[in-house]
C-alpha cells in the first residue's frame, strides 16, 4: 500500500511528560524549537493530531508567524472518531482546510470535512491511504500520545523527534512511553538546542523494539 511519509514531532519535560494532569497542555518548546516545528509544518502537506489535542491544546496548527501569508498552512488532519472537538476550536475557523476522521455517522461540524469511516475501518494504515488518494505525500503527526501510539503499531513512521525542554511536569503528568522506555538503543542523532535537547529516533528500531515490548506484555 501507498501511503504518505510520516514524520513524527513531540515535545517532552525532563522527567518524559507531554502534558500536565489530566492532559492539561504545558508550554514544554522553546522558541527556537518552535521556529523548527513551523519549518517542518512548512514543507508538509498535512498535520495530524487527534481529538484529545484539539480538545485540551486548541491549537491552530497553521504556519502563524512563519511565513507573510500564514492563512495556507498545511492540511488539518484531526482523528476524531466520535466527533468530541468543540465547534469553537481554532481548526476549525477556515484559515487552513481541515479534514476530520470520524465514525460519527450522525453529527455534522461546521468549518470541516468529515471522512466518515466504519469504526472498524478508522485505521492509521486506512487514514493514511485515504489521504494518499488525495495527493497528500508527506504528514507531520504532532500529537497526542494515543495517536502516535497508534503510529508506532501500525509500522507508519519515517521520522521521529523529540524535544526534551528544560522543563519539569509535576507528578500525575501524560508519559508518552508508559512503563518508560529506554530508547538509548535506538537514537540516531542529539543536538542541543536553545531551551533543551533534540532526539531524533531511528524509526525502524524503534518500531522493532516496540513490537518486543507490546509482545512482552
Amino acid at each position: 500500500m501507498e501511503r504518505p511519509r510520516v514524520i513524527i514531532n513531540v515535545a517532552q519535560s525532563l522527567n518524559g511528560m507531554i502534558a500536565g494532569p489530566g492532559g492539561r497542555r504545558v508550554t514544554i518548546s522553546s522558541g527556537h524549537d518552535r521556529k523548527r516545528v513551523l519549518e517542518i509544518r512548512s514543507k508538509v502537506d498535512a498535520v495530524i493530531v487527534g481529538a484529545n489535542t484539539v480538545v485540551n491544546d486548541n491549537p491552530r496548527l497553521t504556519l502563524e508567524g512563519h511565513l507573510p501569508d500564514h492563512s495556507h498552512g498545511p492540511m488539518r488532519v484531526i482523528l476524531d472518531g466520535t466527533l468530541k472537538i468543540p465547534e469553537n476550536s481554532h481548526v476549525l475557523d477556515g484559515t487552513s482546510r481541515t479534514l476530520v476522521f470520524t465514525w460519527n455517522q450522525q453529527k455534522d461540524l461546521k468549518g470541516a470535512e468529515l471522512v466518515r469511516m466504519s469504526r472498524e475501518s478508522l485505521t492509521i494504515s486506512r487514514i493514511l491511504e485515504a489521504l494518499w488518494a488525495m495527493g497528500v505525500r508527506n504528514v507531520l503527526v504532532e500529537g497526542g500520545k494515543q495517536v502516535i501510539h497508534e503510529f508506532i503499531d501500525a509500522g507508519a513512521v519515517d521520522e521521529f523527534h523529540i524535544f526534551v525542554g528544560n522543563v519539569l511536569i509535576e507528578g500525575g503528568g501524560m508519559i508518552l512511553f508508559d512503563p518508560p522506555d529506554d530508547i538509548s538503543g535506538v537514537m540516531n542523532d542529539i543536538q542541543v538546542m536553545e531551551g533543551g535537547l533534540l532526539i531524533s529516533l531511528d524509526p525502524h528500531s524503534l518500531m522493532i523494539s516496540w513490537k518486543k515490548k507490546v509482545k512482552a506484555f
